[in-house]
């Protein structure tokens, strides 16, 4: 008899991973990035920034609103339905803008990280970056990305078409003898 000396719970570990290896692409680890930076680490180091020094250092008065209503949680759930979501079904609907979404991803990962860091120095009392700036550097960021995801974009999609004609032409020419 032939025992089997894998444990369980390793066997199931290395069919997920397999899965995982094979079902994920670039863009959803962006989404997780945005969901960790943007998402809970702007979000959780705002509400400490707001518990600490009060609902008035916010920038945003849609954030303090929705925190001082809903707490941290609510906060969360905002920004997931509000932006994350959004993308989602953008990117679903919309097969050609991968790397324009990968663009407008990629410059909320570097919002993120920019907010993180303002909480995080406006917590400690350092001198940060003002909100003014951090959307400044946003846009330009978004801007540059998205252009770079756009010309990406409409490289893959004609390259793509030009070999589908190829390949139409290439039977056109070798069936064309036939349906004379």
């Amino acid at each position: 008899m032939i025992e089997n000396k894998e444990e369980p719970e390793f066997g199931f570990m290395k069919l997920l991973s397999g899965y995982i290896y094979r079902r994920l692409n670039f863009q959803h680890f962006l989404y997780f990035c945005v969901f960790i930076t943007f998402d809970i680490g702007d979000t959780v180091t705002a509400a400490i920034m707001m518990d600490s020094k009060g609902l008035g250092v916010e920038y945003n008065p849609i954030i303090q609103y929705i925190y001082l209503n809903y707490g941290l949680s609510g906060l969360i759930a905002a920004k997931l339905w509000l932006i994350i979501v959004p993308l989602m079904i953008a990117s679903t609907k919309v097969k050609d803008s991968y790397w324009f979404i990968n663009g407008v991803l990629g410059s909320l990962i570097v919002l993120g990280i920019l907010a993180i860091q303002a909480n995080i120095q406006e917590i400690s009392g350092i001198a940060h970056m003002s909100p003014m700036e951090i959307n400044t550097i946003y846009l330009v960021v978004l801007l540059l990305f998205t252009f770079a995801g756009t010309i990406i974009d409409n490289y893959t999609k004609t390259k793509a078409q030009n070999s589908f004609s190829n390949r139409i032409k290439g039977l056109n020419k070798k069936y064309s003898s036939t349906f004379k």
